[in-house]
Order: structure tokens, then sequence, then C-alpha cells
């Protein structure tokens, strides 16, 4: 990662120095070590400000639409924040050629709370990477050593496309295929083979907690639209009581905004602050549409989602035998 932290830095500053582009969009350091935030370099000597690291976990691609003015942008883009990006491109939300993709092969991102020791806090921990796939953690229990691959985020242990499926530029070699992505959907067949009663118990626990932050839709680079449907007066589809069955309506609707558009980046349920498991009901969605459509979202840029569009030889179970 050290190596690619580099490039990544030597092309943002000669991209930058030529004109070629007027903004890179990259990572740079957070104020603890376990921390990255998204970092906007518009001159060549702020390119020393960019990281690559297992911790730079934002989708970048979720800023791209507000940046349509401001030039040609320099993106650099793992997996998940380039398919957002052919998503974004496919529905007309960010000009093709305003952006240029620096793709980075991505052998996942580490969830914090894994490096917690017997302490039981993040606090005062110290990181180093060892550049061999490991990485030194010092706390109030000492100092010991794991492998990245075993504190990696369930999203990335389970990603299908950690090598980027559009790019201008890659910079560095394609990542190994991760080992979970066989498995990916097995949680949301065996929910969706429960008993209708059983699903809506289970949703509804799980919803009851939310607290209409709105973070899930803040962070999701499909979630652009100006007035989002609950913000919406008339017709109102959402009350501001925060009750289950509002918050389900906001939920399931949001689901359904995404089918067949959601990239499975996970930064939904990353930011929810009552640990909402948002990822699991998109990847129903994503599953439904997958079977149904045999379309992945967010890998050919000139390819129509299956819900954007009509076609007489539509599935249409309303008059079909699954009726």
């Amino acid at each position: 990662m050290q190596a690619l932290e580099k490039i990544i830095r030597e092309r943002a500053r000669a991209l930058l120095a030529s004109g070629q582009v007027t903004l890179v969009l990259g990572h740079g350091a957070g104020s603890v070590p376990f921390r990255t935030v998204p970092a906007f370099i518009d001159v060549p000597e702020d390119a020393e400000r960019l990281v690559w690291n297992p911790f730079c976990v934002n989708n970048l691609a979720v800023y791209l639409p507000a940046l349509a003015g401001a030039g040609r942008v320099a993106v650099v883009a793992k997996g998940c924040d380039a398919r957002s990006l052919v998503t974004l491109i496919q529905e007309h939300q960010v000009p093709r050629n305003r952006v240029m993709i620096l793709g980075l092969p991505c052998t996942g991102m580490v969830e914090p709370t894994r490096l917690v020791g017997a302490a039981g806090s993040l606090r005062g921990l110290s990181l180093t990477w060892d550049g061999d796939g490991t990485i030194s953690v010092r706390d109030a229990d000492g100092q010991r050593s794991l492998m990245v691959t075993d504190a990696l985020q369930e999203r990335c242990r389970l990603c299908e496309h950690n090598t980027p499926a559009l790019a201008d530029e890659m910079l560095g070699e394609p990542a190994p295929a991760m080992s979970g992505t066989a498995e990916k959907f097995a949680a949301a067949e065996a929910l969706a083979r429960r008993p209708a009663a059983e699903r809506r118990a289970y949703w509804r626990t799980q919803v009851e907690r939310c607290i209409r932050c709105y973070a899930c839709r803040a962070a999701c680079p499909a979630c652009y639209c100006r007035t989002c449907f609950v913000d919406k007066n008339a017709p109102r589809w959402v009350s501001k009581a925060n009750t289950a069955d509002e918050n389900w309506m906001f939920h399931a609707g949001r689901a359904f905004h995404l089918a067949g558009r959601c990239v499975e980046c996970g930064e939904c349920e990353r930011v929810c602050p009552m640990g909402i498991p948002i990822s699991a009901l998109n990847r129903m969605l994503d599953h439904e549409v997958r079977e149904r459509f045999d379309y992945v979202a967010g890998l050919d840029p000139e390819g129509v989602p299956p819900l954007g569009t009509f076609r007489s030889d539509d599935p249409d179970p309303e008059s079909s035998e699954e009726r």
C-alpha cells in the first residue's frame, strides 16, 4: 500500500501541474491512525496529503455530482467507487468527459473495532503498516500484529469487484478476488425463505431503532435527489413521527429506489449510528434483480438499470405462473 500511495501522489501532482485536471479527489489522513477523510487537492504541492491505507473507506463517488462545475476532476477509485461512478454516468449525473477515474486495486478495508484488544478501547491506539499485509497495533495491552485480511469489513470480504470495472488509468495490478463472494447471498436467501410474518417481525425490530438521522442517505452516491421523497409535503409519503411503521416506509422506499442501482459499497450501513443492517435489505433486492433481469449494477456505463427502462419481455409476476 505504501508503493501505491507514492504512485497516487505522483500521478495527482503531475495531473494538476499539467492542467489535465483542476481537482484530485482522494483520501487524506484523519485525526487518528485508523481514520481517513476525503481530500480535495487543487494544487500540485498538496498532493503529499493523499494517503492510501486499509482505512480509506469512504466511497468518494458521492461527491462527484456536486463537483460537476469544478472542471475536470480526477478521482481515486476503489472497485465500489468505480461501480458507483458507472451508475452516476448512466443516469447523467456525472458527465463522462468531466471525470478521470484513477482505478486502484483494493484488497479490502479494515474494520476499526476489530483492532480493539482486551482493554476494549480504540483510544491510545497507534498503528504501523508492516508492508507485508500485516498491521502492528500498540495500545494499553501492549503491541501485537494482525493480518489485514483477518480484520476486514464484512462488505469487503463479500466484494465481487474489488478491481475497478471502469478506469481511465489503473494504478497498480488487479487485486485477487475476495474469499467470501460465494456466500454473498446466502443470508439474503435464508431470510427470504422465512415466513412473511417472521420477515416483517425481523425488519420491524431493526428499523424501530432508527432515529431518522438520514446518514445512510447522505453517504449513498445513488441518493442524489435534490428533494427526497421523505421530505415532500405534497404528497406526504412519510410523517415526522419516529415510529417503526414510518421508519420502515423510509427504509423500504429507499431500498426499492436503489434496486438495480446499489453497488453494495456498504457506506449506508457503515455510517448508521444505530447499527441497522441496511446492506442486508439492499442485498435482498439486488439478488432479486439478478435473478429476474440478469443484471449486475455498476459494471457497464452504456447499460441501463432494469428499473430505469421498459421492455415488452420484462418479467411480470402479475401475469406469470409465479402468481
